[in-house]
């Protein structure tokens, strides 16, 4: 098991481990019915796995999150939407609606 002071020396010599959080979050699976939490000193490959696919949800759902909010700003101005306008009620009129 590596410990605290030998994790911060990686961050510290591996660009690419700069931003590694201090805990990962392993979802619940199988029969472990809960979330879990691990220091990244103790995470294995499968927690590290585990909670990859976990923050992978998380992007998409963020993902899609800023997509419909840029396709409903992109949306409201192309109909001559302004700063101070509301964005769906300035679609709805655009559409004919109220």
């Amino acid at each position: 098991m590596i410990g605290q002071r030998k994790m911060g020396q990686l961050r510290a010599r591996h660009y690419g481990l700069e931003k590694l959080p201090e805990t990962v979050r392993i979802p619940a699976l199988g029969n472990r019915r809960e979330e879990t939490v691990k220091p990244i000193e103790t995470a294995t490959v499968d927690d590290l796995a585990f909670a990859l696919i976990a923050l992978n949800e998380q992007s998409s759902v963020l993902y899609r999150e800023i997509d419909a909010l840029r396709t409903l700003q992109d949306e409201a101005r192309k109909v001559g939407a302004r700063g101070a306008d509301i964005a769906g009620d300035a679609l709805i009129a655009a559409k004919g609606g109220k």
